[in-house]
């Protein structure tokens, strides 16, 4: 297996670390070649790697690539420091300096997100809550709904944002905490441009990506990105991840008021999973055990997912003052993976159980949107009105993996079952125990959600330096579940089928105000809903999927207040914001003594968030933020929950990334990331508990000509051992986050 061979991690470690060493030298005499240069007014002149390149976010302020200046998502009409909203918006820029190559790295790295586990109800990937509600079924790819729970690339990604508090007039259905926008890269039609890399690291590192932008005809442009990433996991024995993806972006300006565009995205991913670290019940920490320390099979596990989408869009300048922008879509996603929980841990035996959690899921989906934007003079008043619709069908085919629990071990090749797992030894974990038992298929079931949604946004400028916006939403949402075969969990071992059919109105109002152009202050308020069934990759009721105990149950619903000020300084450069929050889940669904859920609880959660994003004195660029978050169970039909913290939601979270120009082409800098302690259990957080921890990232960019760019990344630099999140269960486990890993990534650009 890949684990098996030895890693020079060390050496190669040095030897990178060495390269950024020596870069000052080389970069120091760069410039002052650049500074003999001299303008038509005999004064030098400097290039500096903060300049806009060819392929730079077109939605960035010139010479602040980490300060992005509006979304790509037309909904929001207004630049994001006149949004009444807390948007982060995270440019691939970022994503670069601070070593990401995948979602969730990226969400890692975000205060007020926090990731989740994959479950036994549902999938393991991209499982992410926002201000302490859950959000995995809220992400968008540019404007529509990504249904399901993958796990997401980045390499043909501009930005990435999330929006946060509760969001139904921009996104239908759930978005309690908030969502994430995901904007892809679209093709130029005034330029062409090719950029290339190539990245080595540590930890069997591969990663290659192409992007490439050509002008094919007058007003037409072909994008295509491309990557291939292969690696281990840092700090962990024989867990590894193989992925391949393409993508194709086709821009037409057919005539000067109408632009056709279209896309397909293709990801293949196959690795080995990991589930981390077993509990020890006595301390409710994580054990005691070496870090590397895995606890999979690996004859029996295996993961793999991919994704197929398919886009075509239009936007026409109708009139002056009238937009109309519609979008189809078509797409196929799967997640198969049978992964080992380390659960069962018996200290005194020095043993682990190695039990399978599993699943075979295919998703399919269709969407379409249409909106327009008018802007329609009313006296003295101005509006800015955002008004339209969105349709989707989505299916989810799951047929878990079924494995055998009898046992034909012998003498000379022991093979142990607990549970349906393999017995380890909790130290020394044998990954090679020969696993015999025959895998099969089990109940197909079928998930299906068909939503409707109609909604106006206006934006209303009432005097100088005064608006108002205001926004409804009505939603239907019908969801099908069934069996073909039976399931005993469900039906007595009867084939079952359910449906829930439900509408529900959402709002929203906010007023800001702007005393000067650069300063912002603003008030709002907005609601959403959860209607049963919304986390359509879960499979029973008590993951928020549908199940005959909650079948019948009207939605959920949430209400948030947000206050906040943005203020733009350094010439518009820098956006240094604040807000507080709080949301109110009033009527949450709890289980019941007779194994049926009522809307009985009430769930809060508020707190204060702070960022910064953008340049000062040109040298300087700053991104990153802090969270508070006191998200509590507020009223509960079990008065032992009530005042009870949610579970997986720290209360401090914070990152602050910061590079310096040092010459005119030698950038360095790091990120520092911090998160407090956080609790498992479900709905309300038990006495299991992951430690806080604070880890450190380094960045060095050395450019020694106009076309070649070098560019070091080394993550975890004091080798951190730290914990993403725990899994929900009376016997939990801990996810494991990545060690120390250094990459080395060359970039040509042309």
């Amino acid at each position: 297996m890949r684990s098996n061979e030895s890693r020079a991690t060390g050496a190669l470690l040095g030897s990178v670390l060495a390269a950024a060493l020596v870069a000052p030298a080389g970069a120091t005499a760069h410039a002052e070649e650049a500074a003999d240069a001299a303008d038509s007014n005999g004064r030098p002149q400097i290039v500096v790697l903060g300049q806009r390149a060819e392929d730079a976010n077109p939605n960035a302020q010139d010479g602040a690539p980490y300060k992005v200046n509006k979304s790509q998502n037309g909904k929001f009409t207004e630049p994001l420091r006149d949004t009444p909203k807390t948007i982060t918006a995270i440019p691939k820029e970022v994503i670069e300096d601070i070593g990401a190559t995948s979602f969730r790295e990226v969400v890692r790295s975000t205060p007020g997100v926090t990731l989740g586990t994959g479950e036994g109800g549902n999938a393991f990937g991209d499982r992410i809550f926002i201000r302490g509600f859950e959000a995995r079924n809220d992400v968008y790819i540019d404007g529509l709904r990504d249904p399901g729970v993958t796990s997401r690339e980045v390499f043909a990604v501009e930005q990435i944002e999330v929006v946060k508090g509760p969001s139904a007039t921009y996104g239908g259905r759930g978005t309690t905490g908030g969502l994430v926008s995901v904007q892809s890269k679209r093709a130029a039609t005034d330029r062409s441009f090719l950029v290339a890399d190539a990245g080595l690291g540590t930890d069997d590192y591969k990663r290659f990506t192409i992007d490439g932008n050509a002008k094919i005809a007058d007003g037409w442009a072909l994008r295509v990105n491309g990557m291939f990433h292969d690696a281990d996991t840092p700090g962990r024995d024989h867990v590894w991840q193989r992925r391949w993806g393409v993508a194709a972006a086709l821009t037409g300006e057919v005539t000067d008021r109408l632009t056709l565009r279209a896309d397909y995205y293709h990801t293949q991913l196959d690795g080995m999973p990991d589930y981390g670290h077993p509990f020890d019940a006595t301390i409710q920490q994580p054990a005691k055990v070496d870090r590397d320390n895995f606890y999979g099979i690996l004859a029996r596990d295996f993961i793999k997912n991919g994704a197929d989408v398919g886009t075509l869009a239009a936007d026409w300048e109708a009139t002056e003052g009238l937009s109309i922008h519609g979008t189809v879509r078509y797409g196929e996603t799967y997640n198969r993976y049978i992964v080992s929980a380390p659960e069962n841990p018996n200290l005194a035996a020095g043993t682990v159980t190695a039990n399978p959690k599993n699943s075979n899921r295919d998703n399919r989906y269709y969407a379409a949107s249409l909106y327009a934007v008018a802007e329609v003079p009313t006296g003295p008043f101005q509006h800015k009105i955002v008004f339209g619709g969105d349709f989707s069908d989505e299916k989810v085919r799951n047929q878990p993996y079924t494995i055998t629990s009898t046992s034909n071990g012998s003498a000379t090749n022991p093979v142990y079952t607990s549970r349906f797992g393999v017995v380890l030894d909790l130290q020394n974990p044998d990954n090679y125990v020969p696993f015999d038992f025959p895998v099969g298929l089990g109940v197909v079931s079928h998930n299906r959600v068909r939503s409707l949604g109609a909604y106006a946004i206006d934006t209303i400028t009432l005097a100088k330096g005064l608006t108002a916006t205001l926004g409804l939403r009505g939603d239907t949402f019908t969801i099908d579940y069934d069996t073909e075969d039976g399931n005993s969990a469900l039906a007595g071992n009867q084939p079952l089928a359910l449906r829930s059919d439900t509408g529900f109105l959402n709002w929203q109002g906010a007023l800001t105000y702007k005393p000067v152009e650069a300063l912002t202050i603003y008030g709002s308020y907005a609601t959403s809903s959860n209607p049963s069934g919304e986390q359509i990759d879960a499979t029973s009721a008590g993951y928020d999927g549908l199940g005959t105990a909650n079948v019948n149950l009207q939605p959920e619903r949430n209400k948030a207040w947000e206050g906040g000020v943005k203020w733009e300084t350094a010439g518009g450069k820098l956006l240094l914001s604040a807000a507080a929050f709080r949301i109110t889940k009033e009527n949450a669904r709890e289980l019941q003594g007779d194994g049926t859920y009522q809307l009985v609880g009430k769930l809060r959660s508020q707190g204060f968030e702070a960022s910064v994003n953008g340049t000062l004195f040109e040298r300087l660029n700053l991104f990153g933020g802090y969270t508070y978050t006191d998200a509590k169970i507020v009223a509960s039909s079990n008065a032992a929950n009530v005042g009870k913290i949610f579970a997986n939601i720290p209360k401090h979270s914070a990152s602050l990334l910061a590079t310096l120009l040092v010459t005119s082409n030698f950038e360095f800098g790091g990120q520092a990331t911090y998160r407090s302690e956080l609790f498992g259990g479900t709905a309300a957080a038990g006495t299991a508990r992951v430690p806080g921890y604070t880890r450190f990232d380094i960045v060095a960019r050395w450019k020694p000509t106009t076309w070649l760019e070098t560019r070091l990344n080394v993550n975890n630099v004091t080798d951190k051992t730290y914990y993403d999140a725990i899994y929900r269960s009376a016997t939990p486990f801990a996810y494991v986050a990545p060690g120390r890993s250094a990459m080395l990534t060359f970039t040509v650009r042309y």
